[in-house]
Formats: C-alpha cells, structure tokens, sequence
C-alpha cells in the first residue's frame, strides 16, 4: 500500500492534524523520499512494556496518530497502532491479575481503518473487566471513537479536548505538478468508478459526490456506534455531540461525551476499585443464579 493512498483514505482525525501530515508528505514528495519500504509493518520494533500494571489495573496509553500499522506514522508525527493496541488489550483482559484496565488516551484520533475493529475490542472486553477511559490532552474524532467503547470516560480538567466526531476525506491533484516536471500519467483501467478520484486529474463532479458518499457513510457508522457505546439514541448523539465540534472541559460533560472529572490517581485509587466491586457482585450474583436453576 502507497502511503499517498492512505492519505486520500477518510480519517477519523482532527483536520489539523491530517493537513500537517500531508503537508510533511508533500515536502517529502519534493525533496527527501519517505521509506516506503517501512510502512507496513505492525510496529516499531521496540520491545517495550505494552502497559504498566498499578494496584491490578493494566494502564495502556493511546498517544498519538491513529493507525492500523503505525510505524507508517511514527516516523512521521508519532502514534499507535490499532493492531498491537488491540493485542494489549486482550493480553490484559485474559491475565487473571489485572482486574481492570484505563485507557490513558491523549491524541487527535487517526485513519478510519481499524478503529472500529479496535473499538468493537474494547466495547466487547468491558463485559468481563472494568474499562476507563481517561484523557489529559486530548480525545478526539477517531480517539473518542475508541474512548466511547470504554465503560466510563473520564478527563483531567477544563481544558482537555473532547469530541470531534465526524469523518474527513481528501483528494490530492498532482496534475500541475506533473506538468510543471514535463510528466504526463495516463491511467488504463475498467469499471466507471475504478479511478474516478484519480491524483492525475482535477476532481471531478462525479468524484466528489463519490468521495461524499464513502464520507456520509462512515459518519453514520460512528454515531451509530457512538450511540451503542453510551447507551443513547442516534439522535442524542446527532443534536448534542457529532456535529464535527470539539467540546473543551465541562463542555464535554454537559453534551454527554464524559462522564466526569478525575486526577489519574482518583481513578485508580477509588473510581476503579469500585467498579471492580460492582463487576464482582454481578459475577457472584450471576453465578448464585446459575446454582439456584440447578437445585
């Protein structure tokens, strides 16, 4: 996969933040070329600590860029890979000595592609642990996205970033570019929507409406997903959270993307501990059950 074909992907990400890499991406394309070589791979291949263990509790950090295979990105801005996140996360909920998990999440969100696999993980996996997700920084557009699967969300202050939700797309035109370097690209191919968003050619009505679509849809996919994730109607979500905003602090409070304020320590320490309690009394309430149906 070329990296300029995720670029044009859509992105669960703050716009900000997607025309920065771009940008790089295309100071690259000018001068010094990027090691395509590298970009697929599942990681950095560093063999750090997936997450530190406190009071039974698995913290495992999601800074940065999103990606499915970050180390495409972390040459580039720096970020997290949804794979090896998703291997984190299940190494903790099956590890009988952790008895909960926090989310430590500061980042800008990330491309669509292997968040809401990520997400269904974390959604599914708060069914047999305790999940938290809490954010210092920032929680936003694909972020939030892995954040709402949590059982509870949590921020530091009145001034952390929260929201975004909404899906963002691009198509690049390096026809110009090409001519002003005496290139012509000439593409061959099948099937009317094979290329109709091709680089090599001023977008076109037909595109865009094709571009829009592939948009539409996966904006309806997060607020329906959204919505499972804190238990609302579609239309909550749509009036008081996905209108493309980041909400700030209490902000985010009120328009029901968190549920509260914590210091990192109250969460583990108190918020945690009891949610553990609660998850225990369900476990021997359900298996009082179970024994009751067999007398």
């Amino acid at each position: 996969m070329r990296i300029l074909d995720v670029l044009t992907s859509p992105w669960a990400i703050i716009p900000e933040k997607l025309y920065e890499i771009q940008e790089i991406y295309n100071t690259h394309l000018k001068g010094d070329k990027i090691d395509v070589t590298a970009f697929d791979g599942g990681g950095n291949g560093e063999e750090d600590e997936p997450y530190q263990i406190i009071n039974e509790t698995a913290i495992i950090p999601i800074q940065g860029v999103i990606a499915k295979k970050m180390n495409m990105f972390s040459r580039i801005s720096g970020g997290v890979s949804t794979q090896l996140l998703g291997r984190d996360i299940q190494t903790a909920l099956s590890d009988p000595n952790i008895k909960g998990i926090i989310l430590d999440i500061d980042s800008p969100g990330g491309t669509v592609d292997g968040t809401q696999e990520l997400g269904d993980i974390i959604f599914e996996g708060r069914k047999d642990k305790p999940i938290i997700a809490y954010s210092d920084g920032m929680m936003a557009s694909g972020a939030y996205w892995l954040g709402s699967a949590a059982q509870e969300i949590y921020i530091s202050g009145d001034t952390i970033h929260v929201g975004s939700i909404g899906v963002v797309s691009t198509h690049v035109d390096y026809s110009e570019y090409e001519k002003k370097r005496g290139i012509k690209t000439t593409e061959v191919y099948a099937g009317k929507y094979k290329r109709i968003t091709s680089q090599y050619e001023p977008l076109s009505g037909e595109g865009r409406e094709n571009i829009q679509g592939e948009v539409d849809y996966l904006y309806s996919v997060f607020v329906d997903t959204v919505a499972k994730h804190r238990g609302v109607s579609n239309q909550t979500v749509l009036d008081n959270m996905a209108d493309g905003r980041t909400f700030i602090g209490k902000q985010s409070i009120e328009a029901g993307l968190v549920d509260g304020v914590s210091t990192f320590d109250k969460l583990v320490t108190v918020v945690m501990p009891v949610l553990q309690s609660q998850e225990a009394e369900k476990s021997w309430l359900k298996n009082l059950n179970e024994e009751m149906k067999n007398v």
